[in-house]
């Protein structure tokens, strides 16, 4: 096994490509966001997301810190991550998109707290802002969950999956 040299292009590029093989998930985090009028949304696809601990309730999920909504990311007090179904990758695809003008507010449902949640989601889960950490190029944000739902169609929906870069089914 070579040696692994971050600036190296090559290695970078290999680590990108090993770590492609681990799948996982899709989720689009999503808080409200600054709008004239109507309830906005900031929104963005993550396969970042992974459970923390259960005392308290803690999840994580990473953001780009090149990302065009850093700043608000890191200023959101509260946020709402859906786990999508193998049917919402059209939505996955919307919210990858680097700049927010693919925001569309009727991909969205409020939670009792206020929160925007993706509908049809096989869960969602709201989420007071914990701790933010940095971590190299990206910035890992905790949030403490403060709500949390399954609806019954997730028992027997699909989770949309991402595997060598491209969106997957996960077989049940």
């Amino acid at each position: 096994m070579p040696d692994a040299d971050p600036a190296d292009p090559d290695v970078t590029a290999e680590f990108r490509r090993l770590m492609g093989l681990f799948a996982t998930g899709v989720c689009v985090v999503s808080a409200p966001g600054e709008g004239d009028g109507a309830p906005a949304v900031m929104g963005m696809t993550v396969n970042s997301f992974v459970s923390v601990s259960l005392d308290p309730m803690l999840v994580c999920w990473s953001l780009q810190n090149s990302s065009s909504q850093f700043a608000q990311w890191l200023g959101a007090e509260r946020f709402a991550i859906s786990i999508l179904a193998e049917s919402q990758q059209a939505i996955a695809r919307r919210y990858a998109a680097r700049a927010s003008s693919g925001l569309i507010a009727s991909d969205f449902d409020w939670s009792a707290a206020g929160l925007p949640v993706v509908k049809g989601a096989l869960g969602r889960i709201e989420c007071r802002s914990w701790a933010t950490h940095p971590a190299g190029d990206h910035t890992m944000i905790l949030g403490e969950v403060t709500a949390m739902d399954a609806p019954e169609a997730s028992d027997t929906a699909a989770p949309l999956g991402f595997f060598r870069g491209r969106f997957c089914r996960i077989a049940q």
